[in-house]
């Protein structure tokens, strides 16, 4: 397993697929904390900082992690099986389920470095916003950072499916491209109009009622979208008081709404043991020719 890792490791580091796409992300968003530092923009508070900090990690970063996952999971086999370098590894006095772990705990390893980078340059951003550093703020980034990465290792195992489904990897590029606009973006834009339909539009809109609504219908309708139960599950950070025009949000930490919405964490960790044991499945009984 570990010469599989240290290959694959490699491997990746210098692909251009994975510097492509870091290399997007930071500049869509770098400047973001320019505009805001010229703008006058200032962090004052911690919850102020973490929730700056998640909403950047978990929006403009998710997107484009998320994208990295799962091409990377998609070409994962049938690119090495398309080379042959994958019947010479077999040559080698290594089984196939130590080749695909070693290989899968690489591109894990990966996926949290880009994590990793994404929230140091966020860490470094609101510090020249001026946000207090403390404990709560690194705690509660590592919290989140540990359901980001379990998110994406979601995906990476479903681009493992297609990598094993698909032989060609270009169409299994296309394939995983179009999982992720249509099914990651647009059923979810779907969803929401349900819940709008059903709180919002009518003689007596509810905004309550509709959050609530939402929550559920993404708990119920998207399990399968791994970035949905995040938001899911990081919307408890805040809880919100107060009537119309005396608002008040009290910052209750990443630990809590963790600890609150244990079904939507258990469908994290479910769904991807469920993809990784479909995926090694496929691949240790797959014609490798």
């Amino acid at each position: 397993m570990l010469w599989g890792f240290r290959l694959e490791f490699k491997g990746s580091l210098r692909t251009k697929k994975l510097w492509v796409i870091l290399g997007i992300m930071m500049l869509l968003y770098i400047p973001g904390f320019y505009i805001q530092k010229s703008g006058g923009v200032e962090v004052e508070t911690v919850q102020e900082a973490i929730s700056t900090l998640i909403g950047s990690i978990n929006g403009l970063g998710g997107f484009f992690i998320s994208i990295l996952a799962l091409l990377i999971g998609a070409t994962a086999i049938n690119s090495e099986i398309e080379k042959g370098t994958l019947r010479v590894a077999m040559s080698k006095p290594v089984t196939r389920l130590g080749y695909i772990g070693g290989k899968f705990l690489a591109h894990t390893v990966v996926v949290a470095l880009a994590i990793l980078l994404t929230t140091l340059v966020g860490v470094l951003g609101l510090a020249w916003l001026g946000a207090p550093m403390n404990g709560q703020l690194i705690t509660d980034s590592l919290l989140f950072n540990g359901l980001l990465l379990l998110a994406m290792v979601q995906l990476v195992a479903l681009g493992y499916i297609i990598s094993t489904t698909v032989k060609s990897s270009s169409n299994a590029l296309g394939v995983a491209l179009i999982i992720f606009f249509i099914v990651f973006m647009t059923v979810p834009a779907i969803v929401q109009y349900m819940a709008a339909k059903d709180t919002l539009i009518g003689d007596h809109p509810d905004l309550e009622a509709y959050q609530a609504k939402y929550k559920e219908y993404q708990t119920k309708y998207l399990f399968y979208i791994p970035t949905t139960q995040i938001d899911v599950i990081v919307s408890d950070a805040n809880r919100i008081t107060g009537e119309a025009g005396d608002l008040r949000v009290e910052y209750r930490g990443i630990g809590r709404a963790i600890r609150e919405n244990p079904v939507n964490v258990g469908i994290l960790l479910g769904l991807t043991l469920v993809y990784l044991g479909l995926a090694f499945y496929r691949f240790l009984r797959m014609d490798l020719r």
